[in-house]
């Protein structure tokens, strides 16, 4: 069933998380635009440089957009710890520009590439900058490189519980009614763009499944992700 919804407008990459092996893969190397999902190298970079997470930072109405929790609630003083739940457990946007400010994206991609060892990853917008994606400054990445960060981020308990939070039940977790699995997953969406990557556990088996679409019809994206 899988192979019926597969082509050249998305992929995905299925693997045994806890033996490190591939169960399945379909274009697993290609540059896909990231959208959300970008914002687990992010996260993976904060866990790396050990900023004490009870470190504040002070929001400015400026720095306010949409699609955020912040901005929604008006938030002018935020931890680190909530910005980074905000940003993974329900996709914050003003968490993350304020993050990316701080951290550039030259600091980011470095990071990607010598400690996650990307290569197929480029972070060079903000979130809702849709400007520079038309110039052709965007957010790109592969499966291959996001099972990277996934894996990274596993050993930090902080970063499981950020992942943890997400609650979408339309992609990834669209079949799955077992309260016995727990769901450890980040979304992402941006025009043409419908993506979910993240790890699915059952009595302590762990399973890496993913799905990244682009120009493709968006319910059936929703159903690739289900049956992945």
């Amino acid at each position: 069933e899988l192979n019926d919804f597969l082509d050249e407008t998305n992929t995905v990459l299925i693997k045994d998380f806890d033996n490190d092996e591939t169960v399945f893969s379909h274009n697993a190397d290609k540059q896909f635009k990231s959208a959300s999902v970008m914002k687990l190298y992010l996260l993976a970079y904060y866990m790396y440089i050990g900023v004490p997470l009870d470190k504040v930072y002070h929001i400015e109405k400026k720095q306010m957009i949409g699609t955020s929790i912040i901005t929604e609630l008006k938030l002018t003083e935020v931890k680190l710890s909530d910005m980074l739940l905000y940003m993974i457990g329900f996709s914050d946007n003003t968490a993350t520009n304020v993050l990316l400010a701080e951290t550039t994206f030259e600091k980011l991609n470095e990071f990607n590439q010598s400690v996650i060892g990307t290569q197929n990853t480029v972070i060079a917008r903000k979130m809702l900058d849709y400007k520079a994606a038309e110039q052709g400054r965007d957010n790109l990445t592969s499966l291959s490189d996001v099972y990277k960060v996934v894996r990274f981020l596993w050993k930090y308990d902080f970063a499981r519980e950020c992942m943890k939070a997400q609650k979408c039940p339309e992609r990834l977790g669209r079949y799955i009614y077992d309260n016995s699995i727990t769901l450890y997953l980040k979304s992402g969406s941006i025009p043409m763009v419908h993506n979910d990557v993240g790890v699915l556990e059952k009595n302590g088996r762990h399973a890496f499944a993913s799905v990244l679409t682009y120009s493709d019809d968006k319910s059936k994206a929703k159903r690739l992700c289900g049956v992945a």
